[in-house]
């Protein structure tokens, strides 16, 4: 359920083409069966129309933007072809680019995907604050444009700090969580706007009766609000905020005992561990923690054998597993306190995942810092709670019976820049239902060679989609962004097979967080969108806010991210769950992140997933083992 606020509008980072893009001249010839593209040499493939005046009878063509010999001139409307008035667009700017700036002041992708030109604000020993603009097409309104987007380029080898946190505008000026962060990233872009805005536009396109105008301000959108999160906890009782939920009435499903806590630290940081065990017990008073037991309702016990390690090494984490197996006691959890290292941090979460054991970590920086445990040690506890079997909350859905799947991959990719290849394949998906309680992680695709897994990936997706279709209602797919377009292919047909059996209804979404749209809130002084608000790009295509203020409370008291960019694949001639189901249930699942309290606001099926997808890469660039972890306790948190 929505809910409808009278002029409510967010304003999109959409500088919109005055009027109607005028037709404008290609060049042409038919395309011959398999004859293909050549991107870089300017050769590209559309079906086009065959006569402008009829749009729908069409054919294959190879077309160039420049004369050749071979290809015949067609002027064409907008319309034609979406994607081939973008790139239009996208080369009548380069050109403009080169003739108003100078070399490096500038930038623009070698390759023919990434559309988009990068403009330098300051240069940083860091890296470069830039403002991006990528042509794009807005279906809801059936407008051409350029997205215009702040953004910071990060030098290459240069670690990350809090430095960077700063130019990039998560942290203010005195490096705590920037409050003003839509404010300041407002004020780069249209800072930029008024500098060099009549410098580009408006723009001419080849063979035009006129040259195009562009807008220079934000195009603003209708918005909507879905309703907010709620969190159930012991009893089924609701409440806004989850930590107060469960100090109040306890987690949503505890356990009869916690596992004991194994502590695992090189000698030199035996006092820091005891530092954690303190904090843990509520006794650390200048934490304002009042300890696991009375936050999860579940005493804890510290072994007194602890596992003394040289370092981090992987013969020595195999070393202290053999010692973990082998202690006297109920199977207990390590609590690893090691240096801010990812090497080591790597190393032991790939050994010990393959062995089937969920580790927490607590880095010494973390210990030895008040304010920094302040923050940390109610997490800590959170986490472990989760890795005893324990379930802290669940949000409240919009219908029971539904199951989340999240498909991700991590491939091994190894060479560099264009002789880059994939050595193994490796895909997996998360289940959770609607209400966010973590079901499981599975393999479904594992493989050398890419057909083998992608059979793999087609097999045993039908096998779970079948499976689950006799459990649930309804399965929706969120998809990450970093899924390829063969994947993306063996999925929807995949899901389409499913949809046909007509045993359950499926929808199918992909989830972009990483993404260049940005928009602002008029009705508020800071400009962050009201939270769950929501406006439509084009048919089944959202912008999706999972965090922001309320209306009868718009002020800011944390750093809020930008939107997530939906969009809804045909897997069904009818459309079997509704969007705003769909939307809605992307809203709860923000709020199920286990990670912390005031973890990132992203939907778990498509967080954790990148959670995963980031380890296993990373044990697979160091040729380490993978986990053989396949149970209900998320042990990569």
């Amino acid at each position: 359920m929505n809910l409808t606020m009278p002029n409510y509008e967010l304003h999109l980072n959409l500088l919109v083409v005055k009027g109607d893009v005028p037709p404008f001249t290609i060049y042409r010839k038919s395309r011959e069966v398999n004859e293909r593209a050549n991107p870089h040499a300017g050769v590209f493939a559309y079906d086009l129309p065959v006569e402008s005046a009829d749009l729908s009878v069409r054919g294959e063509y190879l077309v160039r933007l420049a004369p050749q010999a071979g290809y015949t001139a067609c002027s064409l409307p907008a319309a034609a072809k979406i994607d081939l008035t973008r790139r239009v667009l996208f080369e009548a700017l380069k050109a403009k680019c080169s003739q108003v700036f100078k070399v490096g002041e500038y930038s623009v992708p070698e390759d023919t995907f990434h559309r988009e030109f990068s403009f330098i604000l300051a240069r940083h020993h860091e890296g470069n604050e830039v403002i991006v603009l990528q042509p794009y097409y807005l279906g809801a309104t059936k407008q051409f444009g350029f997205l215009v987007d702040f953004h910071f380029d990060l030098n290459p080898g240069v670690p990350f700090s809090r430095r960077i946190q700063q130019l990039s505008l998560s942290l203010d000026q005195n490096y705590r969580r920037n409050l003003d962060y839509y404010a300041d990233r407002r004020a780069r872009i249209t800072g930029w706007i008024q500098s060099h805005h009549a410098k580009l536009f408006p723009l001419p396109l080849p063979g035009a009766s006129a040259p195009v105008g562009v807008e220079s301000k934000f195009t603003p959108l209708p918005a909507l609000q879905l309703r907010a999160k709620t969190y159930v906890m012991d009893g089924n009782r609701e409440y806004r905020s989850q930590f107060i939920g469960v100090k109040e009435a306890g987690p949503l499903e505890p356990v009869a005992a916690c596992p004991p806590l194994l502590f695992v630290f090189r000698e030199q940081d035996r006092g820091l561990a005891r530092r954690l065990a303190r904090a843990l017990k509520g006794a650390e008073s200048q934490l304002n923690f009042p300890g696991f037991e009375q936050l999860f309702h579940l005493p804890i016990t510290i072994s007194s054998s602890p596992v003394v390690v040289n370092d981090f090494s992987r013969a020595e984490m195999e070393r202290a597993i053999a010692q973990v197996q082998g202690a006297n006691e109920n199977p207990a959890i390590p609590v690893v306190v090691m240096p801010k290292d990812e090497e080591a941090y790597i190393t032991h979460k790939a050994v010990f995942t393959h062995a089937g054991i969920a580790t927490q970590v607590c880095t010494t920086d973390t210990l030895n810092d008040d304010y920094a445990l302040k923050w940390s040690v109610a997490n800590i506890a959170l986490q472990l709670f989760c890795k005893a079997g324990g379930k802290p909350w669940k949000v409240k859905p919009t219908e029971f019976g539904s199951l989340i799947v999240g498909v991700s991959q991590s491939h091994k990719v190894t060479g560099h820049d264009s002789h880059r290849h994939i050595e193994k394949y490796f895909a997996f998906s998360i289940l959770t239902d609607s209400s966010g309680i973590f079901q499981s992680l599975n393999v479904i695709g594992q493989a050398d060679r890419e057909a083998d897994y992608l059979r793999q990936l087609r097999d045993n997706l039908a096998n779970l989609l079948r499976e689950q279709a006799e459990r649930f209602r309804t399965v929706v797919l969120h998809t990450s962004f970093k899924l390829k377009h063969t994947e993306m292919e063996v999925i929807e047909s995949v899901v389409k097979a499913a949809a046909a059996e007509k045993k359950c209804r499926f929808a199918v979404v992909k989830v972009n967080q990483r993404n260049r749209f940005f928009a602002i809130n008029p009705k508020v002084n800071s400009f962050v969108p009201y939270e769950a608000s929501y406006v439509r790009l084009g048919h089944r295509e959202y912008l999706l806010w999972f965090e922001g203020v309320f209306p009868d409370n718009p002020s800011v008291k944390k750093a809020f991210p930008g939107p997530t960019h939906l969009e809804f694949l045909h897997v069904s001639e009818e459309k079997m769950i509704g969007d705003e189901q769909v939307l809605q249930d992307l809203v709860n699942l923000s709020g199920a992140n286990w990670r912390g309290f005031n973890a990132k606001s992203a939907p778990v099926s498509i967080f954790y997933c990148h959670l995963v997808a980031d380890l296993i890469r990373r044990f697979q660039e160091r040729d380490l083992p993978l986990p053989e972890v396949k149970e209900l306790r998320p042990w990569f948190l």
